[in-house]
């Protein structure tokens, strides 16, 4: 669940940067929604394993 929520978040900040000039954001907002996915990705590939 921790990771769905850095996600999310990681996909927020990265709209924002993209529709907002915001400095240091809005020259990341591809990678940051590259690394939102990834993180998602990595979430669901190894959900339920505890070790």
């Amino acid at each position: 669940m921790l990771l769905f929520f850095i996600a999310v978040a990681l996909v927020m900040a990265s709209l924002i940067g993209h529709f907002r000039p915001v400095p240091h954001i809005s020259e990341y907002a591809y990678w940051l929604m590259t690394a939102a996915f990834g993180v998602l990705t990595f979430g669901i590939i190894f959900k339920g394993r505890t070790q």
